[in-house]
């Protein structure tokens, strides 16, 4: 269900990830005005394979102290102590790890990496005992139709076993690359999701304080979890179907994925009725979290 197409990883496309390649390509962010805001995140493929990771890292971290940085990975190589103790001795970071199940023959199904599951919780574990408090570890749960229905336990999983981690995040694929091509195993629909989910809304507010949910149009969420929902997509992403145009709440909403639009349709989107109140945000990141609260 990866975004990337296939042939992502072709070792002879590599050129432009080398660690000067890398570095140069981060060091950028230097020549945009107030750079300090701007975070730099480190994704892939699975940025931890960089065989100069670790280097990468350290000079990233010196060169740009003041900017945040998000290291995008599937947690595997923090299953090794040595590696989780010197990542986590660089400097401040927040970590996104994906759970793709509960057990272990779900989850490594999802990655087609027998014993990935193992390592992801163990990479967990080595993250929580090494850690900070200059150190934030999110946990990212992406659907798919393979492991919608275990969505429950889960979030189980995390809240029982890892019950220092309240930072949760839920998401909705996107159809495009290889997610596109395995359509038929990895695809389901909004409405799908919006059933499962209306059943979990009060156990989420009590377990996650960090819980957000990204890549969800308003109408596809219980009203309860639209103080939840992000805005997480470009704008040359998403596109508002027809039926959007009357809706009260179309301000506030992120829209449809184009490539939902056009593998999937959007005759499911209608405008909210009923007497919705919402509470707005009004602070820094408005823009893309712009609902703090929905009744």
């Amino acid at each position: 269900m990866c975004t990337n197409p296939e042939g992502f990883g072709d070792v002879s496309l590599s050129g432009p990830y080398s660690y000067e390649g890398v570095l140069s390509r981060v060091l950028r962010i230097k020549d945009i005005p107030d750079s300090a805001a701007e975070a730099i995140c480190l994704t892939g493929g699975e940025p931890t394979s960089h065989p100069e990771f670790l280097r990468l890292v350290s000079t990233i971290k010196r060169e740009l102290p003041n900017n945040q940085l998000i290291l995008a990975t599937n947690g595997r190589m923090f299953a090794y102590e040595e590696f989780a103790r010197k990542y986590l001795a660089i400097g401040s970071s927040k970590i996104e790890i994906p759970i793709h199940g509960s057990e272990a023959r779900l989850h490594d199904a999802i990655t087609c990496v027998k014993g990935s599951f193992e390592q992801t919780i163990q990479g967990i574990e080595n993250i929580l005992k090494y850690m900070s408090f200059e150190h934030e570890l999110e946990i990212r749960l992406v659907l798919t139709k393979i492991n919608l229905h275990d969505t429950r336990a889960i979030l189980d999983l995390v809240k029982e076993s890892f019950p220092r981690i309240t930072r949760v995040v839920v998401i909705f694929p996107e159809f495009e690359g290889m997610c596109a091509k395995n359509m038929e195993v990895v695809g389901l629909k909004y409405s799908d999701v919006k059933e499962e989910m209306t059943g979990l809304i009060s156990e989420w507010k009590e377990s996650f304080d960090g819980l957000s949910l990204y890549h969800f149009p308003l109408c596809s969420l219980p009203v309860g979890l639209w103080g939840y929902a992000w805005r997480t997509l470009r704008g040359n992403e998403i596109m508002f179907p027809e039926q959007c145009n009357g809706c009260r709440f179309k301000k506030y909403c992120l829209g449809v994925h184009v490539d939902y639009a056009k593998l999937i349709g959007t005759d499911e989107f209608m405008p909210p009725t009923g007497n919705i109140k919402i509470k707005e945000n009004n602070g820094p990141d408005r823009e893309y979290h712009p609902i703090i609260e929905a009744i």
